[in-house]
């Protein structure tokens, strides 16, 4: 996902992108001044704009689609290079911080440059954390799960949510006396950067849990039948082939059928000798 910061000069775009990449695991900066320093374009007319625009949004296009959360802090006053190289999925916000009340000037910032007028997401300076940041502009995404038995159909749902947002959630499911399992995932996922909770019950309503979320990011049906009436929107991922965690666990629970006849019984005559 890309995140452009946008705004004149001394509005605090890089500010925030630093300090929102300390926050976020997988993060990264590009930086104007940066990228003119780099290759020796101080020219601000729109050749020279455009040159840099293009260079910085390439190269935050690159990173993204590698699963990085990536700030651009430039003016980028530019609106079609911007659409050239985001997509739906990326989020464009204004930078305020000019005046007793900074919220007052957007119009003055949307007049100083009319290629902003697409752009109603706005952060002032002054009332920035990175938590009030975090929580108001990324979507919060829900990935139910078991990942009992992780395989590659998971690291696509998890990759297909980070494109999202960095402000995913995994609800781990556990059946019958899985609670080992569960443990492990959990600190597992947290190691990678997840916020990890426990599911509810596959027999609960999910209504109220899932509207505390924007978007689920799922492929089982039965699950999706669990979010029939909240108001989170689905992101569909196709199953992976014909991989399916219940069909590892079954393989895991019944691995002997895979042994060869004649192996057991090698296996068997050396524990008799043994």
């Amino acid at each position: 996902m890309i995140v452009a910061l946008l705004g004149k000069s001394g509005a605090g775009k890089t500010t925030v992108a630093k300090a929102m990449e300390k926050y976020i695991k997988d993060s990264f900066v590009i930086d104007g001044d940066e990228i003119r320093e780099e290759f020796q374009n101080f020219k601000l007319d729109e050749d020279g704009r455009r040159k840099n625009m293009e260079t910085a949004f390439s190269r935050a296009r690159r990173l993204s689609d590698l699963g990085f959360t990536v700030f651009v802090a430039m003016q980028a006053p530019l609106r079609d290079v911007r659409e050239k190289y985001l997509d739906d999925n990326d989020i464009q916000i204004i930078m305020e911080n000019y005046g007793d009340n900074p919220k007052d000037d957007l119009g003055y910032n949307k007049n100083y440059n009319p290629d902003y007028q697409d752009v109603n997401n706005v952060c002032v300076l002054q009332d920035f954390t990175v938590e009030s940041f975090y929580n108001e502009f990324f979507p919060k995404v829900l990935v139910p799960a078991r990942f009992q038995g992780f395989h590659k159909g998971h690291k696509v749902v998890l990759s297909e949510a980070a494109r999202l947002s960095p402000n995913i959630t995994v609800a781990l499911r556990v059946d019958g006396e899985d609670i080992i399992d569960l443990e492990k995932n959990m600190m597992l996922l947290r190691s990678k950067g997840y916020n990890v909770i426990k599911s509810p019950d596959i027999d609960e309503d999910w209504t109220s849990f899932a509207d505390q979320y924007d978007v689920y990011v799922q492929g089982n049906p039965v699950v999706i039948k669990k979010f029939e009436n909240s108001k989170c929107k689905l992101l569909f991922i196709p199953r992976y082939g014909d991989v399916s965690g219940t069909g590892i666990r079954d393989d895991l629970s019944n691995s002997s059928h895979q042994i060869d006849d004649d192996v057991k019984e090698l296996v068997k005559d050396a524990l008799e000798t043994k």
